[in-house]
């Protein structure tokens, strides 16, 4: 049985270790960013971290008993998810820098036909999707967005290089991850608007230092 997974976040690296355990070796986890980790990779903004308790979100049968705190940074997530793939075995697995363009089923071979972006091409037996809801930035459809003479980014791809500092800063939205990184922003800029639509149900978060 040759398996192909897609995407190395949490549900791609937890199929790994799944099917290592019932003896299945010859699978491949394809990662199209350059390292594992699926959102906790590429979000790195002012803030970022999980609104989940870590002791939640996390495996079953992996529990990490020296979080910082209750909702971890993410620093710490990736580095559990890292160590998590390292002792189960999975990291040989993974083959990052590889986005899968396109999976056909040939009925004949009774296989999955996969080919990257890049041209290359794999079979599998078996085809696991684990890209998760959020691997693809949404940007909202404003017209004129485009023609915004300051600095653009998206959460979700953080732009580090850009000082926040004494800016005049406008975020639009206040989704989860603006809910984390408006009040660093906030302490940053000179002035800071914040554009909502919908508002959503709020919770003080305690999320205290163990």
């Amino acid at each position: 049985m040759r398996v192909a997974i897609v995407g190395a976040g949490f549900s791609g690296i937890a199929m790994g270790i799944a099917l290592r355990r019932e003896g299945i070796e010859d699978f491949t986890i394809f990662e199209r960013a350059e390292g594992l980790g699926g959102v906790w990779f590429h979000n790195t903004y002012p803030g970022a971290a999980c609104d989940v308790p870590s002791y939640l979100y996390s495996y079953s049968y992996e529990q990490r008993r020296d979080w910082s705190q209750p909702c971890s940074p993410q620093a710490e997530i990736l580095d559990y998810l890292h160590r998590t793939a390292d002792k189960h075995g999975v990291r040989g697995h993974v083959r990052t820098g590889t986005e899968i363009a396109s999976a056909a089923w040939d009925h004949e071979a009774a296989r999955w036909q996969l080919e990257t972006t890049n041209g290359a091409d794999f079979e599998a037996d078996a085809l696991v999707v684990a890209c998760g809801q959020l691997s693809r930035p949404r940007w909202p459809s404003v017209p004129g967005v485009g023609d915004f003479g300051g600095e653009a980014f998206h959460s979700a791809e953080w732009d580090h290089s850009v000082d926040l500092t004494g800016k005049r800063v406008a975020v639009v939205g206040t989704g989860a991850s603006a809910v984390q990184f408006v009040p660093p922003v906030a302490e940053q800029a000179a002035h800071l608007d914040v554009y909502q639509r919908t508002p959503p149900y709020m919770f003080p978060r305690r999320n205290p230092r163990y």
